[in-house]
């Protein structure tokens, strides 16, 4: 018998029906019978079985090299009437996925397939192992029904899904920036370090953070409730529950994961703060650990930096051709202030990198301030500031102004100080970006005069003001016409004729209907008039109207575009719209 393909959870319960077991006959009979062995290589093989005592009939055949291993399981899952599956292309739920831990799958190499009349088909090596399946049950509280699978395929699917064995082997010596060196004292916890230490606790981290970054997470959230901890990826913005873990796992995780981030274990009843640096072959990502008390244990946070998907060029951030060249065009000018703004989350220090990526072509002298330094680049001088010393961000950029710069990146204009130590900064020659905290571009400069400077002084320096948010992109494989309340339509102006898309879920999405974002955005472009009403005081709604009426996209409208470009869906535009 083949292999059988299956790709989805829909095509297991037929392959469960088309097999029934053989009859009563020996594995060794089975194999003469289907002309794979002669009785002489099976009475050789039962002879050597007797004088090694617990060795299997097939892995004799195989050791005396009359059969392969594939052809050893193929007769097995033969005899037995169950389906030897290929899983190579296989295309699982997430929601059977978080039903079986990811350290039991990659400990005992199993992996679940989907639930057919009440029971959790699984694919394994050896579905004859009866203590795994008793395992497998009380694990998932589920019957589990046991199907074969080649152990490549299943390192495969568990690569794809979990983070292969060899992986989270590999892993175990995870390279780390140093912070601190770790301290400990009291026998509970140098025996919770011991834990920390054994193989199980390393694996259950590697496999957690390998699914993170496999699944193209932007944070890991190891949540502990009553009687459980709860596991949980933020993908494209949006978090995702993966899986539970027992909660007698948890003091053992924690210290492990303040080992990788040179943390100290003994500490439980403050916050702290790490940072470890993984390595995957050629690849570098880096990882910032938050560790807070709770009151039912201590809660982590790992937020994954990937520099691949995290330093994007500017014309691949999805804005409008009209923002893009506007944009291209302030980057050019030697001297001045250019903001981005947007609540936490909106993609700012992703727009900030790739603004700074496109002005290094010009190869001009750089330094950043940073709290933190997110992404490491190269040609480009990053200061980390360290408040708790004094070495706050309007103290750096202070020394910046005597170290010869070109261009000067503020990771965010925070304060009083900050934003006047940055705007002369820009009048003294510098061209200067930075981020603020504001809802629209329009407002900000509100802020900016309400922080201390003065009028006269912002409209001299202030080039533009990019406010953005980030907006999920529908998902390819899955898009569907979008159902749209007739008073949606009226509030967001939409014509009834108007046809809108949004994905419906699939596997290719994780059934969330979306893959990836993109940023959306209103550009204000500094001209003559708006530094004329600038200068006067004017309100912001009339800087607004100016801008508007020069041109300006509200970044509604930018969004809606994408919208009807089928890119994006309206549940999407409401949840960034600006009124």
């Amino acid at each position: 018998m083949n292999r059988l393909v299956v790709s989805n959870a829909n095509d297991l319960k037929g392959a469960l029906d088309t097999y029934r077991p053989l009859p009563d006959m020996r594995l060794g009979e089975t194999m003469v019978k289907e002309r794979l062995i002669t009785e002489t290589q099976l009475a050789d093989a039962l002879s050597t079985q007797r004088q090694s005592t617990g060795k299997q009939l097939g892995q004799i055949l195989i050791d005396m090299g009359v059969l392969t291993p594939a052809q050893v399981s193929t007769v097995l899952a033969s005899k037995l009437g169950i389906p030897y599956l290929k899983l190579q292309d296989f295309q699982a739920d997430p929601r059977t996925i978080a039903r079986l831990p990811a350290e039991i799958a990659l400990q005992h190499n199993v992996f679940p397939l989907g639930e057919v009349n009440g029971k959790l088909v699984v694919a394994m090596e050896n579905p004859l192992n009866q203590a795994m399946i008793d395992a497998l049950r009380f694990n998932t509280r589920m019957n589990i029904e046991a199907v074969m699978a080649s152990p490549q395929d299943l390192s495969v699917v568990l690569g794809k899904y979990y983070g292969t064995a060899d992986e989270t082997e590999a892993l175990e010596d995870l390279k780390m920036d140093p912070i601190k060196e770790a301290a400990s004292s009291g026998e509970s916890s140098h025996l919770i370090e011991q834990q920390a230490h054994k193989k199980p606790i390393v694996r259950l981290l590697n496999s957690i953070v390998l699914q993170g970054v496999t699944r193209g997470a932007s944070d890991i959230n190891i949540r502990p409730e009553k009687d459980r901890v709860n596991v949980y990826y933020r993908i494209d913005g949006k978090l995702h529950f993966s899986n539970a873990i027992s909660k007698s796992l948890l003091p053992a995780l924690v210290s492990r994961i303040k080992i990788t981030g040179q943390m100290d274990i003994a500490e439980r009843r403050l916050p702290q703060d790490g940072h470890a640096r993984l390595i995957r072959g050629d690849k570098t990502i880096d990882l910032r650990i938050s560790i807070i008390p709770t009151v039912r244990g201590e809660s982590v946070v790992i937020r994954i930096l990937d520099k691949e998907a995290g330093l994007k060029p500017l014309d691949k951030l999805g804005l409008q051709e009209r923002e893009l060249c506007i944009i291209k065009h302030l980057l050019a000018k030697p001297h001045g202030l250019f903001l981005v703004t947007g609540p936490t989350g909106s993609g700012k220090s992703t727009t900030m990198y790739a603004l700074l990526n496109e002005i290094r072509k010009r190869n001009p002298h750089i330094l950043t301030v940073e709290d933190p330094v997110e992404y490491d680049m190269d040609g480009i001088e990053q200061v980390q500031v360290a408040s708790d010393r004094g070495y706050t961000f309007a103290a750096v950029l202070r020394n910046f102004l005597r170290h010869d710069p070109d261009v000067i990146m503020v990771g965010e204009i925070r304060d009083e100080e900050t934003a006047a130590v940055a705007n002369k900064a820009a009048l003294t020659g510098h061209l200067v970006l930075s981020t603020l905290h504001t809802n629209d571009a329009a407002g900000t400069v509100t802020r900016l005069v309400e922080m201390g400077i003065e009028p006269y002084l912002l409209g001299a320096t202030l080039l533009g003001v990019m406010a953005q948010r980030l907006v999920r992109v529908n998902c390819p494989h899955c898009v569907e016409k979008e159902n749209i309340e007739p008073s949606l339509r009226k509030a967001l102006n939409i014509g009834p004729a108007e046809a809108f898309h949004r994905g419906k879920g699939c596997p290719a999405c994780n059934f969330a209907g979306y893959h990836g974002r993109m940023t959306v955005c209103e550009l204000l472009h500094v001209t003559p008039e708006i530094i004329e009403a600038i200068n006067g005081g004017k309100a912001m709604r009339e800087i607004l109207q100016i801008a508007i009426s020069q041109g300006m996209t509200r970044l509604t409208e930018n969004a809606l575009t994408l919208a009807r470009q089928g890119k994006t869906s309206i549940e999407e535009v409401l949840a960034v719209r600006i009124d």
